[in-house]
């Protein structure tokens, strides 16, 4: 009752009342044990679970919640094996299954995790607690509908669950509607007005869209809330061009100078600050902030530039010279696909928005399917926690490869039935362009090049997320783009003309003849609408937003030398 009540400290005290009457009480040590785990003392908690595991060794209830104080240790692989033997014990166990679900998204297993959240709900089909994390991974998966659904699900069950209402707009959003997106970050703000978080999302989905004011507006409600939320300062400086040392860069500086102010708020305000000297072309001050974000966020991951190798490598063993000449006739020959391929930064979103704008063109933004699709064919242990290429693919049949090709034009179909093409913007699906090749061998492949300095300057500079562990530090950051340019000198050795460059700075210096060039290359016909590109209001999800909503501009060619001596260190991993 005390436990009930919340009243913990009591709960606690009367459990070890109970367990000094009998120490061999396992109901009272389990529960004991949940005590601590509701305080957050997880070590203690999971000590306390062994106890009454040792009274009751296969009871699926005490099994399950050793798992659980494993799993929210961070220990995903220990934990599954704990889930394991509660379902074995009891295969009806919700909890059990949801748990296992939760480890197994943790460890990026999402198909695995999608299973045991479904297998939760096949048990128990008003859990909204299921419906919520398989529409998480569903998210993961790039299976956007479904996820959509199932937060809807959710939301039927539980309709004050205003995470579900969050993760229901992101899930819109993603999806490009924005009306949707905009109600259900509404729907839980009306629930839980004095989240901050909530509006910073809200502000994102309007920024977006190219709703660039009302972002705006958005992100200073949050800080209203919350005038030290060091993630709207970033979005809102993303979003304003600073013309002087206003009070927003004031607020950020004095955030940044604050004594014991953490890693995670530092970064965000180190790099929004970088964007205002910038605008106000005090070029030092802002590389300066720039290398203390960077240097801060890379220390908050692991990532190794010999495992990139490692990954640059298997694709060029996997889709060998032999490979793709022997898979030259296999894959579907639909033509509705086009790759927008690249570095990050490198002019890919300019050349969606130009695409995206003509008729017969759905521009879709940065879609996983490609990277799903590849995962659906199975990977080892190995594969899947470092992203190797599959060795498997050397075993598939054309049958197979044409079957992988359908399988991703009927999930881009999500975003379109009826567009004659539709483009898929993530940059590195320059790491797939065998595999594209052989499951898709009419698809069109538009590889944006920049010049390489300009290039990594703009990725060093944005804060970018961790799985792209390259972009903070300049040495690996240049180790890498000398791989990307070795990998793309390999595609076009080994599948000469499937591949077209489009060149950042030929783009805006003769916007009409690059522009036409471009529509040509990919069947389509001359349309005015491409030239008035920034007119086009779509969902472009990344860094450049505020710029594509712009007419084409040179401000950024040769920005490097503004920060020429700073760069050093980029320029001899690039060259030398």
């Amino acid at each position: 009752m005390l436990h009930d009540k919340g009243k913990l400290s009591n709960a606690e005290r009367a459990y070890k009342k109970a367990i000094k009457i009998d120490k061999k009480f396992a109901e009272a040590h389990n529960n004991l044990g949940n005590v601590y785990l509701d305080q957050g003392r997880l070590k203690e908690a999971s000590n306390t679970y062994l106890k009454a595991l040792k009274l009751l060794p296969d009871h699926p209830v005490i099994l399950n919640n050793v798992g659980n104080t494993l799993q929210l240790q961070g220990d995903n692989e220990k934990a599954l094996s704990w889930f394991d033997k509660a379902i074995n014990q009891d295969s009806n166990h919700v909890d059990a299954h949801c748990n296992l679900g939760n480890a197994l998204r943790a460890l990026g297993r999402f198909s695995d995790a999608s299973a045991a959240y479904k297998r939760a709900l096949e048990i128990n089909p008003e859990r909204a607690e299921a419906y919520y994390n398989l529409g998480i991974v569903l998210v993961e998966m790039g299976n956007l509908n479904d996820a959509i659904m199932c937060f809807n699900r959710a939301l039927e069950i539980n309709p004050a669950d205003k995470n579900a209402y969050l993760a229901l707009g992101q899930a819109q959003n993603e999806l490009g509607d924005l009306e949707q997106a905009l109600s259900a970050f509404r729907k839980a703000i009306a629930i839980d007005p004095g989240n901050e978080n909530f509006y910073q999302e809200l502000g994102a989905a309007l920024s977006d869209h190219g709703e660039i004011e009302e972002a705006v507006s958005a992100q200073r409600k949050a800080l209203e809330i919350n005038p030290e939320y060091a993630k709207a300062y970033w979005r809102l400086s993303m979003n304003k061009k600073f013309t002087e040392h206003d009070d927003d860069m004031k607020a950020m500086e004095s955030l940044l100078s604050r004594k014991g102010i953490l890693d995670k708020d530092s970064i965000p305000l180190a790099f929004g600050l970088g964007k205002a000297y910038e605008d106000l072309g005090i070029y030092d001050q802002s590389m300066e902030c720039v290398i203390k974000g960077a240097e801060l966020k890379r220390n908050s991951y692991d990532y190794s530039i010999s495992e990139s190798q490692e990954q640059f490598d298997r694709i060029k063993e996997v889709f060998s010279p032999d490979f793709l000449a022997s898979h030259s006739d296999c894959g579907n020959a639909d033509r509705t696909p086009i790759f927008i391929v690249g570095m990050l930064r490198s002019g890919t979103s300019l050349v969606e928005q130009i695409l995206a704008s003509h008729p017969d063109v759905c521009g879709a933004g940065e879609l996983k399917d490609l990277r799903m699709v590849l995962k659906s064919i199975g990977l080892s242990a190995e594969e899947r926690q470092s992203g190797l290429v599959p060795k498997r693919l050397l075993e598939l049949d054309a049958g197979a490869f044409a079957d992988l090709g359908k399988e991703y034009l009927a999930r881009i179909r999500e975003h379109s039935a009826n567009a004659k093409f539709i483009t898929n913007k993530m940059p590195n699906n320059f790491l797939y362009i065998g595999f594209i090749r052989t499951i898709l061998p009419n698809a069109r492949i538009i590889h944006c090049i920049r010049d390489p300095m300009d290039n990594c300057l703009s990725i060093f500079k944005n804060a970018l997320l961790n799985d792209h562990g390259y972009a903070d530090n300049m040495s690996e950051l240049g180790q890498y783009y000398r791989m990307y340019q070795e990998l793309m000198d390999y595609w076009k050795d080994t599948l000469p003309e499937f591949v077209y460059d489009q060149r950042y700075e030929d783009l805006v210096n003769s916007v009409e003849e690059q522009v036409s060039s471009l529509l040509q290359h990919c069947g389509l016909d001359w349309d005015d609408a491409c030239l008035d590109f920034h007119k086009t209001r779509r969902k472009v999800r990344t860094s450049s937003n505020a710029q594509v909503r712009r007419p084409i501009y040179t401000d950024s060619v040769q920005l490097w030398k503004r920060y020429e001596k700073q760069l050093e260190p980029l320029r001899v991993a690039i060259y030398d």
